[in-house]
């Protein structure tokens, strides 16, 4: 598992972001979500990279709840997901 300081949102392109939590469970990967999204400028797109299974629905269902915009949900690996989140 991943230092907590270690976590950073990483620039990938002009108004594009990524976050990867991996190697956190519940509830973590939700607050750490919520708090990128606080920081991301609206309109951008930023892409949370998990490998726990149950945040494949509580990362999207904060960010509806917050009003931001999920494009995808897709797995990406034997464990891993990217969910992507466009900040409104």
């Amino acid at each position: 598992m991943q230092p907590i300081e270690k976590i950073s949102i990483k620039r990938v392109e002009e108004g594009k972001y990524s976050l990867d939590l991996r190697g956190f469970t519940c509830p973590y990967p939700e607050i750490f979500a919520r708090r990128a999204l606080d920081v991301v400028a609206p309109g951008n797109t930023l892409v949370i990279t998990i490998d726990n299974a149950p945040s494949c629905e509580t990362i999207p269902a904060a960010a509806e709840e917050l009003r931001h915009r999920v494009i995808e949900v897709k797995k990406i690996g034997e464990t891993d997901w990217n969910i992507v989140i466009q900040k409104q």
